[in-house]
């Protein structure tokens, strides 16, 4: 079953899922068409409500598509899971943890189809935020709605 909702903030925050997973997490100027019938597809919306209005909302519980990502992509997204809300780690930090390099941290956090479910705006550099696949602007106005003093 193919399901997807909007939730405004500064930007929509439009998610997309199938059969209960994760497919794809974007920002946009505009909402998408409404399509929601699962409970679970209900309780993200909510959750996502709840994020951008500033509360710390656990989003383990929501399986993310990373089908077609290869095992290195993979592993660093799971691991970008792990970082507390309001937490940063460095692009360094999570290399070392993962025994490669920062640049090979940035083009796998590049790939990450759903931002927020995988909060990769969470990793930043070690002299300022660094990228964002959806854009540093984004980042930035994620990371101040956790809290992060930047």
């Amino acid at each position: 079953m193919y399901e997807r909702f909007s939730v405004s903030w500064v930007y929509y925050v439009n998610v997309e899922l199938r059969d209960g997973i994760v497919r794809r997490v974007w920002f946009d100027s505009r909402p998408v068409r409404e399509i929601v019938r699962s409970p679970i597809a209900e309780q993200l919306r909510e959750d996502m409500r709840e994020y951008v209005r500033g509360c710390n909302v656990d989003f383990s519980r929501y399986t993310p598509d990373l089908s077609g990502l290869s095992e290195f992509c993979v592993r660093v997204l799971r691991e970008v899971r792990r970082i507390p809300y309001g937490k940063t780690m460095t692009y360094g930090d999570l290399a070392r943890r993962l025994g490669t390099s920062p640049r090979a941290i940035g083009q796998a956090l590049r790939k990450n189809p759903t931002p927020i479910i995988i909060p990769c705006h969470r990793v930043v550099g070690a002299r300022g935020v660094g990228g964002f696949s959806e854009g540093v602007r984004v980042k930035v106005d994620l990371l101040k709605l956790e809290g992060v003093k930047l």
